[in-house]
């Protein structure tokens, strides 16, 4: 194809026909700039269809992902309440007579007491978008608004996460110091119980133990509350994926 340009531009000038030359050069000028600019087109499609391929994978992998994450805050959410009436139940019979609860009833109440459940959701598909810059392919503002406020809600439950756990093992460790775990927790290991005369009876009469165990119900019920934000974030999220 250069070949034939090449040579009709070398016919014209042999012939003195400059101004058909002008024509044709301007012609060909004009030719490879459009043949150009087609190209261009075609490259910016691409990019655009590779960008909008990218982009739906990205909005599947958040769906799937905070889906996932929504299952797991149900289940922990449950768990919370679980352990937060144990913990009021023991409150409730704090400084009454013993024959308001049997001691093996005592037992099973402590160990509910003692559960600290934590959540820790999936964040993946968010760090992979910031460590391969692909968040920017996401145009909805109103979603990455989400993901951030998402982000900061996850370092406030990471938090309350550790402070609810480390409230269960105060308490673990003041009954291995003061009462007895294996009446608590035997049947949990198929064992007996304890043959020592060790009973629970008395940190219901101990200031500490129930400072203890008050502790643990107001964190629990401060780690629901930031919990229920996390949902009501996550289902934001969800709502703004669907649109997407």
């Amino acid at each position: 194809m250069i070949k034939f340009f090449r040579n009709i531009r070398q016919r014209l000038i042999s012939e003195n026909r400059f101004s058909k030359y002008l024509l044709y050069a301007i012609g060909e000028i004009v030719l490879v700039v459009f043949g150009i600019l087609i190209a261009l087109q075609i490259n910016n499609w691409n990019e655009a269809r590779k960008s909008h391929n990218e982009l739906q994978l990205i909005i599947q992998n958040l769906d799937q992902e905070f889906k996932a994450n929504q299952s797991e805050l149900e289940n922990v959410l449950a768990l919370i309440d679980y352990t937060k009436t144990g913990g009021m139940d023991i409150l409730s019979i704090v400084g009454k007579p013993n024959k308001e609860i049997s001691e093996v009833q005592l037992n099973k109440t402590i160990e509910k007491t003692l559960f600290f459940p934590t959540w820790k959701p999936s964040n993946f598909t968010l760090d992979e978008l910031k460590n391969t810059g692909k968040l920017a392919l996401i145009k909805n503002d109103t979603l990455k608004k989400l993901l951030f406020k998402w982000e900061k809600q996850i370092e406030i439950i990471e938090e309350w996460n550790r402070r609810v756990e480390k409230s269960s093992q105060d308490i673990i460790d003041y009954i291995k110091a003061n009462g007895s775990i294996r009446n608590i927790n035997h049947k949990r290991i198929a064992t007996d119980s304890s043959l020592l005369q060790v009973s629970n009876f008395p940190l219901l009469k101990d200031a500490k133990f129930e400072n203890q165990i008050d502790e643990k119900v107001l964190y629990a019920q401060f780690m629901k509350n930031y919990f229920q934000e996390a949902n009501v974030i996550i289902i934001n999220i969800l709502t703004e994926v669907t649109r997407e």
